[in-house]
């Protein structure tokens, strides 16, 4: 068998594993990106591609036309997507998955004494359970939706890989929590380009509080919300950027017009709002690593954040690159 590292990377959707494969690439190891992306997404050469394109577009599209069918769309991309992902590893000795996707691949290759990797980039499902479901409970609102089936091969994976790759210290200690053995997880942060995230070159609105992100429970936009109207001063102004869970826009009251939403925006959109504010602001309560927060510090934007944001290390090596930089 030859001593050569040799990856394939394996992800039904993008999320953050695109860049990863082509860090590989860049690197020499990568084998093949077996993903259900298309390949004009990669940034990959054909030849270090496969993609499965059969039914994704049908989850696309069709979960949008009936949302009803949302899950079982789901299974079919997953299912199909798993049997199909087994025979396009190529010569790889190191499988990484994105937890879930690759459930039979990662124990197929793994019988044969491959090297298996999950990439979970968030935390433990349980303990990602029982805290959205905590904070519901208190809040007297809905709990958020956990697919059985979904869970079922979160944990199968978690049991089955050498490694599990975590991209923060609180999604680490998620798993540590839940009886994971500490040697089997591995912190790799993700990154993020910032080419496009500039200082601005005008003055910024005074007073004015940003959060980008899907506002809903998770990301804590009622703790934020209750903070904001708790504030004496007048001229303070929040806004949210991003879409609003179901619900969450009458548990906000966003009706009283006192905060503003944009919705949605292009990458650019979002830039302007953070050369535009005076203070970012995620109050989180679980998160795998919020990349915005990188972003943000790319702005010049101060931030306030929770602990389950990672925004410690984040901070930390920010500054660390900052005093290598300028030493240097």
């Amino acid at each position: 068998m030859s001593n050569k590292i040799s990856i394939a990377t394996v992800s039904a959707y993008s999320f953050h594993m695109v860049e990863q494969p082509q860090q590989l690439n860049n690197f020499g190891v990568l084998e093949r990106f077996v993903t259900a992306a298309p390949r004009s997404r990669t940034g990959l050469p054909k030849s270090l591609t496969r993609n499965r394109l059969v039914f994704s577009g049908v989850r696309h599209y069709g979960g949008k036309i009936v949302p009803s069918l949302g899950h079982s769309l789901n299974w079919l991309v997953i299912r199909d997507f798993d049997l199909w992902a087994i025979k396009q590893l190529g010569l790889a000795n190191i499988i990484n998955s994105l937890s879930r996707f690759a459930t039979n691949t990662l124990k197929f290759v793994s019988e044969r004494g491959l090297l298996t990797c999950c990439d979970r980039g968030s935390w433990h499902i349980l303990e990602k359970k029982k805290v959205l479901d905590d904070e519901a409970q208190r809040l007297g609102i809905n709990k958020t939706y956990f697919d059985p089936w979904i869970v079922d091969r979160e944990l199968e994976d978690y049991e089955t890989v050498d490694r599990i790759f975590e991209p923060s210290e609180p999604a680490l200690q998620s798993f540590i929590k839940r009886g994971v053995n500490p040697a089997k997880i591995s912190k790799v942060p993700c990154g993020v380009d910032i080419s496009r995230f500039k200082v601005p070159g005008g003055p910024r609105q005074r007073s004015s509080m940003l959060s980008v992100g899907t506002v809903g429970m998770q990301k804590g936009h009622h703790l934020l919300v209750n903070a904001y109207r708790s504030l004496k001063s007048r001229s303070a102004s929040l806004t949210f950027v991003g879409p609003i869970d179901p619900n969450f826009e009458d548990i906000l009251d966003i009706s009283r017009g006192d905060i503003r939403v944009t919705g949605a925006l292009n990458r650019d959109g979002v830039v302007r709002e953070l050369q535009n504010a005076d203070m970012f602001v995620l109050a989180s309560i679980q998160e795998g690593l919020a990349l915005v927060i990188v972003q943000t510090m790319a702005c010049g934007l101060p931030i306030i954040a929770t602990e389950a944001t990672g925004v410690r290390e984040q901070v930390d090596e920010f500054e660390k690159l900052h005093e290598e930089k300028k030493l240097s």
